[in-house]
């Protein structure tokens, strides 16, 4: 389950990186960080990640519902995957759209 629950986070992640065209160079940094924490991931496994995953579609509710089921009695990591999420998006090049999609992971998470 790990390993999805990752690749969903990250996802989730390239998702509103990709909504508004946010420059990936500035959010590396938060992307390397969030994995190393979260998923004991190298900065190096992470980057290779962050590069594949901004490649392909994903349906991103399909991306919440895995985050919020393998989250699913997990508090404080929907919060920090919450956190992390907002970082990203304030980070760089701030939109509206870029809230939707946090209130739609907020209202996946029951944190409403």
């Amino acid at each position: 389950m790990d390993a999805m629950l990752k690749e969903s986070v990250a996802a989730l992640f390239c998702h509103v990186i990709k909504l508004d065209n946010k420059n990936i160079d500035k959010e590396r940094p938060v992307f390397c960080r969030f994995m190393k924490q979260d998923f004991d991931c190298s900065c190096e496994e992470a980057n290779e990640i962050l590069d594949e995953t901004m490649e392909k579609e994903y349906n991103i509710d399909t991306q919440i519902s895995i985050i919020s089921n393998a989250l699913s009695n997990q508090t404080y990591e929907k919060v920090t995957v919450l956190k992390q999420l907002n970082h990203i998006i304030i980070k760089d090049n701030l939109h509206s759209e870029d809230y939707e999609v946090f209130d739609k992971v907020k209202r996946a998470f029951a944190l409403v």
